[in-house]
């Protein structure tokens, strides 16, 4: 979709990009209705194991050489030096797992091959506009994560949207997919963005040379790897109060297995020890998850795949109210923020342990939502997240919580300058992309207004820091768990605080 040349002002935004997003996600649509339906989705269900085992691998290696043997795994097969450190790379994955990981790897890694020397040539790595690549393990362990959202909504997807009798080999389905993936799936996303940049910035435009928009305003919306931020991760609890998890058994996981069913119960048994302060295993969500995953074992296949007949899926299902196992509507919006384990093809249900133990996590961390108790405790948790980082960046905790019966959340000190800092974790989550973004906008204004206002408060009481601390240089600061759209420099993301001075 071409771009108009030059500067690109508050009112053509809208215009451009709400086009820009019907048109890709059209164009997307398209792409895949050509397919036939459950060619595609056997193909692409097991890219998406593929995708998966390539991020894990290095987890699961044990020595170092190993590990460093496989992350700097040239794929330039076409060049014969590098023949010889595939083949060692294969034996290693053969011997550690099974010849069918093995096969597994070489094949998604000559998919990667022959992309990114097409992106190259072409320029596309550069119109991207990051350091993305898909020339070795390492690269293309990020580029594949960065991109794992859109893998696991296509794979959604493909059921409800392919109706034709397009076949390819299955060597040739990341090749044929990827590209409108990036050119639609990745544009949909920085079209919402600009949409909700422009709602939320008096000041936002863009300058463009036709192809390419950039923008006057950057936000990062994700953690480390790509993550979504979560109010209180199960890793954050376990380890920053590591005194109030209850230790639970673990099933055990065969050595030569990458993943398998008995990882869902593990992960249920984590959260039920990690958070039993606040009782999880009485939560409904939980208790029917405990039910259903029971039922469902019967249906396992080589200790990945789960396949139900519709009768049956249709008999579990009614049973668990709580839980959303399988999702209908085609719309892309409600695909990519869904989190439904199932897919339908013909008639029968899919699912993988991956699927499974993602929808177990993001179930589970909803369910603790509605708790008073957590939500109170992950504020203090994050303080302490916040405290950690601050500190390695030389601002001294004081300790100071109250003065004369008020409340601070973490006031520092560095260069004998008192830096006092809100964490605020209110679970407003704009990150996700969601098509109606006048509304994220509104949330959006409305936390900054509370954030502001939050600051000007803490200035009318510096007098009590003060006598405190004996130092009247103060600076005033909060950081926000979830990122939010602001020019305000004294509003911290927390996904920035790493970088932030």
């Amino acid at each position: 979709m071409k771009l108009p040349i030059g500067k690109i002002n508050k009112n053509d935004i809208d215009v451009i990009f709400e086009k820009s997003i019907k048109y890709h996600i059209d164009t997307f649509y398209s792409t895949l209705s050509e397919y036939h339906p459950l060619h595609l989705y056997s193909h692409w269900r097991s890219i998406v194991r593929s995708i998966d085992e390539m991020i894990n691998i290095p987890m699961e290696l044990d020595d170092a050489s190993e590990i460093s043997l496989f992350l700097n795994l040239d794929f330039n097969f076409l060049n014969p030096n590098n023949l010889p450190n595939l083949k060692i790379v294969l034996d290693i994955l053969e011997k550690r797992f099974d010849k069918k990981v093995a096969i597994r790897f070489q094949q998604l890694a000559m998919m990667c091959m022959a992309i990114d020397s097409s992106y190259e040539s072409q320029g596309i790595f550069n119109h991207q506009g990051n350091n993305l690549r898909l020339n070795n393990t390492i690269n293309a362990i990020a580029y594949l994560q960065s991109r794992r959202a859109y893998y696991v909504t296509t794979l959604g997807l493909i059921p409800k949207i392919a109706q034709g009798k397009k076949v390819i080999d299955y060597i040739d389905t990341l090749n044929f997919l990827q590209y409108p993936m990036d050119s639609c799936l990745v544009n949909i996303t920085t079209a919402y963005y600009n949409l909700l940049f422009n709602n939320c910035l008096q000041d936002f435009e863009m300058d463009s040379d036709g192809t390419i928009a950039k923008r006057n305003f950057e936000y990062d919306h994700l953690e480390g790897f790509f993550m979504e931020p979560e109010r209180l991760s199960l890793l954050d609890q376990m380890e920053l109060r590591p005194e109030i998890v209850v230790p639970k058994k673990m099933l055990p996981k065969a050595n030569s297995k990458l993943f398998s069913f008995s990882e869902v119960a593990n992960a249920m048994a984590l959260f039920e020890g990690a958070f039993d302060k606040y009782q999880i295993h009485n939560n409904i969500e939980y208790k029917e998850l405990t039910l259903l995953m029971c039922e469902i074992a019967i249906f396992l296949k080589d200790d990945f795949h789960i396949v139900i007949d519709e009768e049956n899926f249709t008999s579990i299902s009614s049973k668990y109210p709580s839980l959303k196992l399988h999702f209908t509507s085609n719309e892309y919006f409600e695909n990519l923020n869904n989190y439904a384990p199932f897919q339908k093809v013909e008639r029968q249900f899919y699912t993988t342990v991956v699927l499974l133990t993602r929808f177990v996590y993001r179930t589970l961390s909803q369910s603790l939502l509605k708790n008073r108790t957590f939500q109170i405790h992950s504020g203090f948790i994050f303080e302490d997240k916040v405290s950690k980082i601050l500190d390695n960046k030389g601002y001294k905790p004081t300790g100071i919580t109250r003065i004369n019966h008020k409340e601070f959340d973490l006031i520092t000190i560095k260069d004998n300058k008192v830096f006092n800092f809100q964490c605020k974790n209110n679970y407003i989550d704009i990150s996700r992309v969601n098509h109606d973004y006048k509304i994220i906008g509104r949330f959006n204004k409305r936390l900054c207004r509370y954030y502001e206002n939050a600051i000007i408060k803490e200035e009318k009481r510096e007098n009590l820091i003060i006598s405190k601390t004996g130092i009247s240089d103060i600076e005033h600061f909060v950081i926000s768990r979830y990122p939010v759209i602001t020019r305000n420099e004294r509003i911290i993301n927390f996904t920035d605080l790493d970088s932030w001075n």
